[in-house]
């Protein structure tokens, strides 16, 4: 029999956490103002969820795009803790205000539109201004990912060392 030698208890490592797979767009319950929409993109795209709130704004004004956006968003995005959306707790008869209120709010929207569809000047608008948005949240995604530039990183060690 073969003797094993003693294992020291105290420099025991612990195991790091499973990795969490990544995640979709998720609603933010913290910061919300409404539903948790634009503070959730503002957390996904890494901006400022101003940015969204005036957009979408502009956009349910101009052509109920906003409006119909933000429904959908809330009804089929979930809570950040959560993983059951507004849709499904709809679907499996848990009607409750929060998903009645995402589903008034993308009907409103769908009413806005079908309204302004003879306006052409607002839809174009509304289009431009959805492409934009749409535009900045690519672009934050992709500014998140990219490598440094290395003649930026030079300035920046030259005016630390000055």
């Amino acid at each position: 029999m073969t003797e094993q030698p003693p294992q020291d208890t105290d420099t025991v490592t612990p195991e790091p956490p499973p990795a969490r797979p990544p995640r979709g767009f998720r609603r933010d319950r913290r910061y919300k103002t409404l539903g948790g929409v634009c503070a959730g993109l503002g957390r996904h795209c890494d901006m400022d969820p101003v940015i969204f709130r005036i957009g979408l704004s502009v956009l349910s004004v101009t052509g109920g795009v906003g409006l119909i956006f933000y429904g959908f968003a809330w009804l089929f995005a979930p809570y950040d803790d959560e993983e059951e959306n507004e849709f499904r707790k709809l679907l499996t008869g848990r009607v409750d205000g929060p998903g009645l209120a995402a589903i008034v709010t993308a009907l409103v929207g769908c009413g806005v539109f079908l309204s302004m569809l003879n306006n052409g000047g607002a839809l174009t608008f509304a289009v431009v201004l959805a492409l934009l948005l749409a535009g900045a949240g690519y672009w934050s995604q992709a500014r998140r990912g990219a490598a440094p530039d290395p003649v930026a990183a030079g300035f920046l060690d030259e005016v630390g060392e000055a």
